[in-house]
């Protein structure tokens, strides 16, 4: 009897647990840095996205969501955003493109169907910039996006992520107008963000004097948080490659030191730029052999940003070979041309 009633009380357990997460599965999850907030997303636009949650309608800013699960959505679709957040973007890529674990039938929504599209576009887009797919097809997918979908709330960062494409493609005056978009938002955050996006527009065009200015101004803008911090801290960055193109080594030095200093460990890509900046500013001034190691951090502890893995490595090929070390040096170009091809770094490298 005994073993009869233990049976009854683990299915009910077991049943309990069952309608709990039948009961989080049928709602929208909207995903904010610090908690979540479940209901139904009733509307969206650019700059924010209402909730009905718990009778009553949540108003919540764009700036403040990391994604949104939707009831109904297929599993491999969350699977997708956790793989591309941790930057294997082709691997998302595979997950979003194949019907057996996306089925098409079951984006029944156009919010679901806009973020499947929104991710493929994404991922493509990341793996243009890192030199693994075609920059103008990536772009292509962004701009359908963001002219089919403008009320969508991923639409900022589409802009942010056309104006990256289209620098790498040396169309400097039309990523301006992209990254403006986000220069007009309310946020404090997302003006930084937007200022180190026209910031580094400025550095591609060499104009070292409108770059410092830029990343000087943005830095004088009061605002709170996590992500403005860190966007702060690529402000630093900018302000740091600015001041080595000037000649002042240990000024710019010293701005890395202090971002190592409190720099979150988890931010991989924020590292990454932290070692490119520095190798960049090594070479810079002349230290080939500190140089070659802030690139070597990046190559063998921040490779996941293929943009500046890409950036690291076709620096190293440069420095073995200054050291004397050819060996070393074909295989970083290896690496190079392996997984970046498309890279300009790759083209840079091999002279084309």
């Amino acid at each position: 009897m005994r073993k009869l009633y233990l049976a009854r009380q683990m299915l009910c357990t077991v049943g309990c647990l069952i309608g709990l997460w039948s009961g989080a599965s049928a709602q929208d999850t909207v995903r904010l840095a610090d908690r979540t907030i479940q209901g139904t997303v009733k509307s969206m636009s650019p700059l924010q996205v209402v909730v009905e949650h718990l009778g009553q309608d949540t108003t919540i800013p764009v700036n403040e969501i990391r994604w949104i699960t939707f009831q109904g959505e297929p599993a491999a679709l969350n699977t997708a955003r956790t793989t591309l957040a941790g930057g294997r973007y082709q691997d998302a890529l595979d997950i979003l493109n194949d019907p057996k674990k996306i089925p098409p039938e079951q984006l029944d929504r156009a919010e679901l169907k806009q973020d499947v599209e929104y991710y493929k576009a994404y991922c493509l887009a990341k793996l243009a910039l890192g030199g693994s797919a075609d920059i103008a097809e990536a772009g292509k997918t962004l701009v359908a996006f963001v002219q089919n979908n403008p009320g969508n709330y991923h639409y900022l960062e589409a802009n942010e992520l056309i104006g990256d494409l289209l620098v790498a493609a040396g169309k400097y005056k039309e990523a301006e107008t992209y990254y403006n978009t986000l220069a007009k938002t309310p946020w404090p955050d997302y003006q930084i963000r937007a200022g180190v996006a026209l910031g580094r527009l400025a550095l591609a065009q060499n104009r070292i004097d409108d770059a410092e200015g830029i990343f000087s101004k943005v830095l004088a803008i009061p605002a709170k948080g996590p992500q403005a911090e860190l966007y702060r801290q690529e402000a630093q960055l900018g302000k740091a490659r600015c001041l080595a193109e000037k000649g002042k080594f240990d000024e710019a030095r010293k701005i890395i030191e202090d971002i190592l200093a409190v720099a979150d460990a988890e931010h991989q890509e924020l590292h990454a730029r932290i070692y490119t900046t520095l190798g960049n500013i090594e070479r810079k001034a002349g230290r080939t052999k500190e140089a070659l190691l802030a690139f070597l951090h990046v190559d063998q502890l921040y490779f996941t940003n293929g943009e500046l893995h890409a950036e690291a490595l076709a620096n190293l090929v440069e420095l073995w070979n200054q050291l004397h070390k050819p060996e070393r040096a074909a295989r970083a170009r290896q690496v190079l041309e392996t997984r970046y091809k498309n890279s300009p770094w790759t083209k840079k490298v091999s002279g084309a």
